[in-house]
């Protein structure tokens, strides 16, 4: 019987168990029950309970390892089945050994080994083998626990063992560890092709928390992480610096056919880096610690940017992009400015079917129906660059970032009912239109700048170049020398001596005076509106945007750094103020000697952008809405001017020459154009009075979030480098706006002045 009980704990079928679970029958008297007590049946109970419990996990272990989807979790049930059933099957025979060389331990006298002893030796492996079959069953997929039908994973199970390593058995402890250490290292397996090849794993892909990205921004987003696949020992920064290392060595490998030679290098440099980067994995110690895994995988991280994407993305490279977003698409060269709006200004007035004084007044200066294509999209932006080339200078290095503009940048109309149009701020033609830049698929400038921060650039210069162009067509109505004296002038002696000379001077003088009072009030919120713009446009561009770029460029140089001189004037630079800057920053890429890390750089510029998109009030929906509103007014307002000048022309000739246009009635023209002109004034003092109000309640609220210095953001600076000299880099803080609101508060004020003036002014107009 003894050597019967031994061989079924090892794993076989015996009747044994059977009979010792049944009960006698009455008259049966050769029963198994007939020779076993009450205590020596709960003994064997108790062995009978082993016995299943190695018979289920051998049947389910082996199951598991041969189906279960999850490599780590076979890796698991495996070591369960080789390693810990091992060590039970060691034990009976230990057991069974001792038994047959007659060890006084377990035979006592007449050769008798008591039931008590073996169910001793064997009573720790109870609870052990109760923790591994309840490891199985976290195991089994098909395994039902509180009513659900449970789907593991490597993550899950990881998980699972590390929180059992914390118990009060130190053999369980002992067990659960060398487990989760099993598990950890065909994580690993799967992870290490991924860090030091950047190729997903095949087997073990469904544990590995690396994906593919559906919809990636960037070459450098084509991956994301899966956070339920990812286990506890993942940290964030873990988790990131495995992403970013698998997806530059990805970038690498990936694009060799259109990087050429410059690729080659950079892949070799890969290779080279891979022993070290091998015994830095090989030097980690299981179970894994997460402290030492992040360390880790961020200095694998950190090598790769710098020794091979360094390789394909050089720093001068990255300036000289820089140095195109800062004078193109920020407007920091003025001339680009003037002249984009010059041409596009040019083309709408040759494309106009129908001439100002054939609109209607309502529609004048709104061009709505007028749509531009692409071709001619494409010539103003020539015309634009041809007129740049022809005031630049003679520098090498201006050469190259003008030429570098030209392949990058394009003009291209935004349908307004798709989602890149809704929210735009662009008057610059009467199609919404966006300087876009287009990056090729196959330069590595997709590592440094995403498809979002293009699109965030294309909003930032439509809003730039939507006020610039406001501003200088407002200063244009100060060119209207008829609306502002008398046009033409007074007739003199000898012609004002005579009788009717005197009443033709007299009327003409009464008629001026006349006009000028009843557009004083017309020329006071134009020039009203001006000082907005301007204000708005100084503060904008002249301290938002180059104290911003300033303090992002001197965290570049990694030192007090060069800064455009143009940073500390208020107004866009010109081409020769920019020559003389561009050439002592483009100095500065000589400079560094330890290589730069694209990835840190274009982090650090991506958080540069969004605190200048906030900084630009560009994230306060209400105040972009009224501002675009106030440029539309401000656009039907000089159309106004320019029909009005056209209407008293028509009325000069007929009064004082006699000149009559049958097709013409100037008189109603005049009346019709006054009152659609106090209609359109009012509106512009309301929307002067609601921007106002906006910016002031910006700054009571705190809703500019200047710098984007955000709670969020302050958590996410997590010690950013460059150099290796340690300098974080915060985005640009500016302290308040309240100069702003100071000044537009004047503004206000004047206005509640000039409205008693207005109103009084203009009754004495229609009295007259």
């Amino acid at each position: 019987m003894l050597h019967e009980i031994l061989l079924s704990l090892s794993g076989l079928q015996s009747p044994i168990w059977s009979q010792a679970r049944s009960t006698a029958g009455p008259g049966d008297e050769k029963t198994f029950s007939q020779y076993v007590s009450p205590p020596e049946r709960a003994m064997l109970a108790t062995l009978a309970h082993l016995h299943d419990l190695h018979a289920q996990l051998k049947e389910a272990t082996s199951r598991l390892s041969q189906t279960h989807r999850s490599m780590v979790c076979r890796a698991v049930s495996s070591s369960i089945a080789d390693v810990h059933l091992g060590k039970y099957v060691d034990k009976i025979i230990e057991v069974e050994s001792s038994i047959l060389q007659k060890d006084a331990a377990y035979v006592g006298a007449y050769d008798i080994v008591p039931l008590s002893t073996l169910v001793a030796e064997f009573a720790p492996w109870t609870r052990r083998l109760e923790w591994l079959w309840s490891v199985v069953l976290h195991l089994d997929p098909q395994s039902k626990q509180n009513g659900k039908v449970r789907s593991p994973s490597g993550a899950s199970i990881l998980d699972w063992l590390g929180d059992e390593t914390h118990t009060g058995y130190s053999d369980i402890e002992d067990m659960a560890t060398a487990l989760l250490t099993v598990a950890q290292k065909a994580w690993m397996r799967a992870a290490s092709l991924w860090v030091l090849y950047g190729r997903l794993p095949t087997s073990g892909a469904e544990d590995f928390c690396i994906r593919p990205n559906p919809r990636p921004s960037s070459v450098m987003d084509s991956y994301m992480i899966d956070r339920s696949l990812a286990p506890k020992f993942l940290t964030a920064g873990t988790s990131s610096a495995l992403l970013s290392a698998g997806s530059a060595l990805s970038q690498l490998y990936s694009q060799a056919a259109s990087y050429g030679p410059l690729l080659s290098v950079s892949t070799d440099a890969s290779l080279s880096l891979l022993p070290t980067h091998l015994a830095l994995l090989e030097s980690l110690q299981y179970p894994l610690n997460p402290s030492l895994l992040e360390s880790t995988i961020s200095s694998i991280n950190q090598s790769i940017s710098e020794n091979s994407l360094s390789q394909i993305l050089p720093r001068p490279l990255v300036l000289q992009l820089l140095q195109v977003i800062l004078r193109y698409m920020l407007l920091n060269q003025g001339e680009f400015a003037v002249s984009l709006i010059d041409h596009a200004d040019d083309r709408v007035a040759n494309h106009r079917q129908t001439p100002n004084t054939a609109r209607p007044v309502r529609k004048i200066g709104r061009l709505d129906e007028l749509a531009i294509k692409e071709a001619e999209l494409k010539g103003i932006l020539n015309k634009t660059m041809a007129e740049l080339s022809a005031i630049q200078g003679d520098d090498d290095m201006e050469d190259d970032i003008l030429s570098l503009a030209k392949k990058l940048l394009s003009l291209r109309a935004v349908d307004e009912k798709n989602e890149l149009g809704r929210g735009l701020v662009s008057t610059l033609l009467p199609t919404l239109t966006i300087l876009h830049l287009t990056i090729p698929t196959s330069s590595p400038l997709h590592i440094f700048l995403s498809s979002s921060d293009v699109q965030m650039y294309a909003f930032i210069n439509a809003y730039l170049i939507s006020i610039h162009r406001a501003g200088l067509h407002l200063s244009s109505l100060w060119k209207l020398s008829s609306h502002r004296r008398c046009y033409p002038s007074p007739i003199g002696p000898p012609r004002s001596a005579s009788q009717s000379g005197r009443r033709k001077l007299a009327a003409r003088r009464a008629r001026d005076s006349r006009r000028s009072t009843r557009t004083r009030a017309y020329w006071t919120t134009a020039s009203r509106a001006l000082f907005m713009i301007n204000e708005l446009e100084a503060f904008l561009q002249g301290e938002v945007i180059q104290s911003s770029w300033a303090h992002f460029s001197k965290w570049l140089d990694g030192n007090d750094g060069l800064y455009p001189s143009s940073a500390k004037s208020s107004r866009p630079g010109t081409a020769s103020s920019t020559a003389q800057t561009g050439t002592a920053e483009l100095s500065t890429q000589e400079a560094p000697t330890v290589p730069a890390d694209p990835r840190t750089m274009a982090e650090a510029h991506r958080r540069f952008l969004h605190a200048l998109h906030t900084a630009l009030f560009l994230t306060n929906v209400e105040f972009v809405a009224t501002l675009k509103e106030l440029l539309n007014q401000a656009d039907h307002f000089i159309a106004l001017f320019s029909r009005l000048q056209t209407v008293w022309e028509g009325l000069d000739l007929q009064e004082d020459e006699g000149v009559l246009d049958a097709f013409s009635n100037y008189a109603q023209d005049e009346r019709d154009v006054l009152t659609e002109m106090d209609r359109t004034r009012e509106a512009i003092e309301t929307t002067l009075s609601d921007l106002v109000t906006e910016i002031r309640d910006m700054e009571k609220e705190k809703r500019t979030g200047v710098g984007l210095m955000t709670s969020n953001l302050q958590e996410s600076m997590n010690g950013m480098q460059l150099h290796g000299n340690g300098t974080k880099f915060v985005p640009w803080q500016a302290r308040t706006v309240d100069r702003l609101v100071m000044k537009l508060d004047g503004l206000v004020m004047k206005q509640d002045e000039d409205r008693d003036h207005t109103a009084v002014g203009l009754v004495d107009a229609y009295d007259e």
